[in-house]
């Protein structure tokens, strides 16, 4: 089973420096100019841990003109880790949720996530 963590979650900081690795390695084929400080701080960040300990990545959640849009990071070969981590977060909230797809590996992961393309890079979660 996946287990989710957030910053405040004392265990967060066993994987707080790879995270911010990871984030940091990512931060050009995501779009986010933003420190990991700032995200972790200023976003609804969530951790994903395996089953087996290792960690899958991040998803992070925030508000564009009035709409809820997540962003997300992980390490490679973990795709259907991440579909499940991204379905699990979209039970989080009951409104839509939008992403921008900034690459064919991250449209995938959308797709099959169950948003929808609304046009070009951007995609859409209707909830309900």
């Amino acid at each position: 089973m996946i287990r989710a963590i957030i910053p405040r979650n004392p265990e967060f900081d066993l994987y707080k420096d790879k995270l911010k690795e990871m984030y940091e390695q990512s931060q050009d084929k995501i779009c986010d100019t933003n420190s990991f400080n700032f995200i972790i701080h200023n976003t609804l960040f969530y951790c994903f841990i395996g089953t087996d300990g290792a960690l899958i990545g991040a998803i992070y959640f925030f508000l564009d003109n009035g709409k809820l849009f997540l962003n997300a990071y992980a390490g490679r070969k973990h795709l259907d880790e991440n579909i499940e981590c991204v379905k699990l977060s979209t039970t989080w909230f009951n409104c839509d949720i939008y992403a921008e797809a900034q690459n064919r590996a991250s449209a995938l992961c959308l797709l099959r996530s169950g948003f929808k393309r609304v046009k070009d890079k951007l995609f859409i979660y209707k909830q309900g």
